[in-house]
């Protein structure tokens, strides 16, 4: 990569990174491409179970409501606790941090007291676990002894507790695939979270109709090396399920979470990708995704002496400075306007990351989920954009004393939500000099991703204190045995 001091001009620099990156299309890709990147891929299966009630109280499985069909509606604010080590999970704190209003939608034939957490949970539905066991078998998986259940975090609101009640049923299986078998690490039976309607600015909302249906999640080892392996597994592990009878099929009733890695990087985890066909594009895009954020970690610490060292400068600007950019974008009113200095940063804006997207984008994304500003929520002077033109960078550049290597970001939204915006920015920035984030990221039709939140860690999950231990004995494991 060139030296940023002559980076001048951002189309160009756009191709070179482009180049740099080397990214090639999936078409072309071969094993050897996914070996030289250290391509590796775990899958987390989530299936649906059928069965007459949901897994924790006696509302019936199955019934859905339309959207803006409901009874009541409930508003919740969800804030973080501390785990048994005192610790707090970092996507806690981070939804803690958008100030969301939680609404929940509520049909009263499909959801009770224990769904809004004004009631104790009933004992665990058997029926669901006798169809989890029977399906642990089939991985080949050991079935516990005794069934504890836990608690995992869920601070986005999509369960009303907060937690989501879980449970490992079998541990240490496998499945055959065409060229070896690869590890299942454990199969869980939980319940379902709520269905989402909407999620702009400072409101998310939900349906409660599909909370607490009975569903399995499937944990393979992290052995697929390719993302055609990562598409066969799931749909080894989605026919393996349907072999039971005794799960529900169509949309959102089996949803894959696929965490990708490549060699430097890090766990990633895509998010609900509700159709196994997008998997080989989705993976492939993220893992050439995260070897661009290792190529910029290098530029910036050849760059930076001291990371350290590196702090972004930010003022205040008047609609009368943007103003072009306010026709142009059909900004509200109440917008506010701040200008971002990035330090060193220059070329780094407009580098390539993924089809259609750079690193920008990066910036944009945790703009619209932590701040919950709505995009399109920022400009910069790398864009490469119809807007580019909207914003006078020379004049801008003087007024905040930048120089030929700090690139800008424009931003804007409500005036109590930039202080969070230009935090975020800072918070981005600093996270690309360790390369590639923690994060849990949806994935879009056209094979990319978007950041959804900061990856979940063992802080999230702690004991059921409201469920006792059940013990499994042989003749339980004899009656589920296929």
């Amino acid at each position: 990569m060139a030296g940023y001091e002559n980076e001048t001009d951002p189309a160009a620099n756009h191709e070179r990174t482009r180049r740099s990156v080397a990214y090639v299309p999936r078409s072309e890709a071969t094993s050897r491409t996914y070996e030289a990147l250290g391509f590796r891929c775990g899958l987390e299966v989530h299936q649906q179970l059928r069965t007459k009630h949901k897994l924790f109280c006696r509302c019936p499985a199955g019934l859905y409501q339309a959207r803006d069909e409901f009874d009541a509606q409930l508003v919740r604010h969800m804030r973080p606790t501390l785990s048994e080590l005192g610790e707090y999970d970092g996507t806690a704190l981070m939804e803690f941090k958008t100030k969301k209003d939680i609404v929940y939608r509520i049909k009263g034939e499909t959801a009770c007291t224990y769904d809004i957490d004004d009631t104790p949970p009933f004992p665990l539905n058997r029926e669901a676990l006798a169809i989890a066991m029977q399906f642990a078998l089939l991985l080949d998986t050991s079935v516990v002894g005794e069934l504890h259940i836990t608690r995992k975090q869920y601070l986005d609101g999509s369960i009303p507790t907060g937690f989501q009640r879980t449970a490992i049923v079998g541990i240490d299986g496998s499945i055959p695939l065409r060229s070896k078998r690869v590890g299942i690490r454990q199969l869980s039976l939980e319940e379902d979270s709520c269905r989402e309607v909407s999620d702009r600015g400072h409101e998310r909302v939900y349906t409660t109709d599909r909370l607490g249906i009975p569903l399995v999640e499937t944990v393979t080892e992290p052995e697929l090396l390719t993302p055609d392996a990562a598409a066969e597994a799931a749909n080894y592990i989605r026919y393996l399920a349907r072999s039971t009878g005794r799960v529900n099929t169509g949309i959102g009733a089996a949803r894959q979470d696929v965490n990708v890695s490549v060699e430097g990087g890090t766990r990633v985890e895509i998010k609900g990708v509700q159709h196994i066909r997008w998997i080989p594009e989705l993976t492939h895009n993220e893992a050439f995704r995260q070897r661009a954020l290792l190529l910029i970690r290098d530029e910036l610490n050849a760059r930076f002496e001291d990371p350290s060292d590196w702090a972004l400068e930010s003022i205040p600007i008047d609609r009368s400075d943007v103003s072009r950019l306010v026709g142009a974008a059909g900004l509200p009113d109440n917008a506010r306007f701040a200008a971002v200095r990035l330090p060193g940063f220059a070329g780094l804006l407009s580098f390539f990351t993924s089809p259609g997207r750079c690193f920008a984008d990066e910036l944009s994304d945790r703009l619209k989920v932590v701040a919950c500003l709505d995009k399109p929520n920022m400009i910069h002077s790398e864009s490469l954009g119809p807007w580019r033109e909207a914003v006078d960078w020379p004049a801008l550049r003087r007024r905040i004393g930048a120089a030929d290597a700090d690139p800008l970001v424009v931003l804007w939204g409500p005036a109590v939500d930039v202080p969070t915006a230009i935090e975020t920015i800072d918070e981005r920035c600093r996270l690309a000099f360790d390369g590639v984030p923690n994060e849990t990221r949806k994935g879009l039709p056209d094979g990319t991703t978007v950041f959804e939140r900061v990856l979940p860690g063992p802080d999230r999950m702690y004991p059921d204190t409201d469920s006792a231990p059940i013990p499994i004995d042989e003749a339980a494991i004899e009656a589920a045995t296929p």
